[in-house]
C-alpha cells in the first residue's frame, strides 16, 4: 500500500475536492464577465488580480498563525467565506465595487484553505515522500479544474450563472462538513529550535530563489488561465473549457503515474525541463487558430506545471523546520500567487494597449527564465533537508 494513502489523507482529499469544486467554478469568471457583464480585458484583469492581491497580502499572516493555532480552523474559515461569496455573486448584474469586494474576500479564503490543507499533508508524511504526497493531493485540485468549469459552462447555458454560483456555494459548505472530521496533527509536532520569522527565511538564498522561480511560473500560469479564454473567444473558439480540461487531464495523468519523480534526489532533472515545457505550451497560444492547438497548449502547460510545482514546493518545505512549515508553505504559495497576480494585471493592460497576442510570448519567456532562478536555488550545497522532528 502506498504509505501516503491513509484515512486522514482520504478525508483531506475529499474535503479538498469539495472546496475546489466551489473555487474552480470561478475559473469561468472571465466568460461571465464578457458575456453577462459586457466588460473588456482590463476589467477582467482587475477582478482576477484583486483575488491574487488579497491572497498575497494575507498569506504570510495565515502561514504564521497556522503554525501557532493549527490548520483546521483556517480551513473551516476559508470554506465558509468562499461559500458565502459564491452566493453573493447571484446579486451581481454589472461590473462594480461589489465584484471587486467579493473577489477580495475570495482571495482571503484561498490561502486559509490552500496553505493549511497543503501544510496538513506534509505534516502527515515523511520528508522523502512530501513531493509525491503533494503531487497526489494536487490531483484532487486538478480534477476540479477540469470538471468544475465544464460543468459550470453547461449549467450556465442551461440555467444561467445564478445556478452556477449556487452550485459553488453548495460544494464549499460540504467541504466544511468533511473538514470537521479531520485531525490536526500540527499540535503533535515539536521543534528543537525556535522558529524563525518569515522575513528571516527569505534572506536564505536557497529559499528566495525558489520563491522567485515560483513567481515567474505563476506569471505564466495566471496569464494563460485568465487570457486564454478571451483570446479563444476572439478567435471564434467558443468552448473555452477545452483548454482547462486538457491542462487538468495531462496534469492528473502525470501525477497519477509519475508522482515519485517529484521526490527525485536530483530535482534539476525534473524542474528545468518541466519549466521549459510549460513555457512552450504558453507560447503556442500566440498562433492559436484551432481547437487542436488550444488543446495541445493545455496539455503542455499541464505537463510542465504538474512536475515543477510539487517538486519545488517539497524542496522548499524540506529546507525549513517543522515549526516553520506554515510559513514555508505561505512563502511558496505566496510567490506563485504574486506571479499570477502580476500576470493578470500587467498583461491585462498590455492586451488593452496592444492585443491579446502579445501576452503569450511574454508570459512564456518569463516562465523559461524561471529555469535560471531554479538553477541558482540548487547551487548551495548546504541547503538540503532539515531534520528537527
Amino acid at each position: 500500500m502506498n504509505p501516503v494513502l491513509t484515512t486522514q489523507f482520504a478525508l483531506l482529499v475529499t474535503a479538498n475536492v469539495c472546496f475546489f469544486m466551489g473555487h474552480s467554478i470561478f475559473l469561468l469568471l472571465p466568460k461571465f464577465m464578457v458575456t453577462d457583464l459586457k466588460v473588456g480585458e482590463a476589467a477582467i484583469g482587475q477582478a482576477m488580480a484583486i483575488f491574487g492581491l488579497m491572497a498575497l497580502l494575507t498569506l504570510p499572516i495565515v502561514g504564521s498563525l497556522a503554525d501557532h493555532y493549527g490548520r483546521r480552523l483556517f480551513m473551516l474559515a476559508g470554506a465558509l467565506v468562499m461559500g458565502i461569496t459564491a452566493f453573493m455573486f447571484m446579486y451581481v448584474s454589472q461590473y462594480n465595487t461589489l465584484v471587486l469586494l467579493l473577489r477580495a474576500f475570495q482571495g482571503l479564503a484561498f490561502p486559509c484553505w490552500f496553505v493549511c490543507s497543503s501544510t496538513m499533508v506534509v505534516d502527515s508524511v515523511e520528508p522523502h515522500l512530501r513531493g509525491s504526497a503533494l503531487g497526489i493531493f494536487g490531483i484532487s485540485t486538478l480534477v476540479t479544474h477540469g470538471i468544475a468549469p465544464s460543468l459550470a459552462e453547461w449549467l450556465a447555458i442551461q440555467r444561467g450563472f445564478d445556478s452556477v454560483f449556487l452550485l459553488s456555494m453548495s460544494f464549499c459548505f460540504i467541504a466544511v462538513f468533511f473538514t470537521l472530521l479531520l485531525q490536526d496533527n500540527h499540535f503533535g509536532l515539536t521543534a528543537k529550535t525556535k522558529p524563525r520569522p518569515i522575513w528571516q527565511l527569505l534572506r536564505l538564498n536557497s529559499i528566495i530563489y525558489l520563491v522567485l522561480t515560483a513567481t515567474l511560473s505563476g506569471i505564466g500560469f495566471g496569464a494563460v488561465l485568465t487570457y486564454s479564454q478571451p483570446h479563444a473567444l476572439a478567435k471564434g473558439l467558443n468552448t473555452v473549457s477545452y483548454f482547462i480540461i486538457a491542462y487538468a487531464t495531462s496534469s492528473i495523468l502525470v501525477r497519477l503515474f509519475f508522482s515519485r519523480l517529484t521526490d527525485h534526489p536530483r530535482p534539476r532533472l525534473i524542474v528545468l525541463p518541466s519549466l521549459l515545457i510549460m513555457a512552450s505550451g504558453i507560447l503556442l497560444l500566440t498562433w492559436l487558430n484551432s481547437y487542436t492547438l488550444f488543446i495541445i497548449s493545455g496539455v503542455l502547460v499541464g505537463l510542465g506545471h504538474a512536475l515543477n510545482y510539487p517538486t519545488m514546493n517539497a524542496l522548499l518545505i524540506n529546507r525549513v523546520r517543522s515549526s516553520e512549515r506554515g510559513k514555508g508553505m505561505s512563502l511558496f504559495v505566496g510567490g506563485f500567487n504574486m506571479g499570477a497576480t502580476l500576470g493578470q494585471v500587467l498583461f491585462g493592460y498590455l492586451a488593452s494597449f496592444f492585443s491579446l497576442g502579445v501576452v503569450f510570448p511574454c508570459a512564456g519567456l518569463l516562465v523559461a527564465m524561471g529555469a535560471v532562478t531554479f538553477y541558482l536555488a540548487t547551487l548551495d550545497s548546504h541547503s538540503g533537508m532539515i531534520e528537527d522532528h
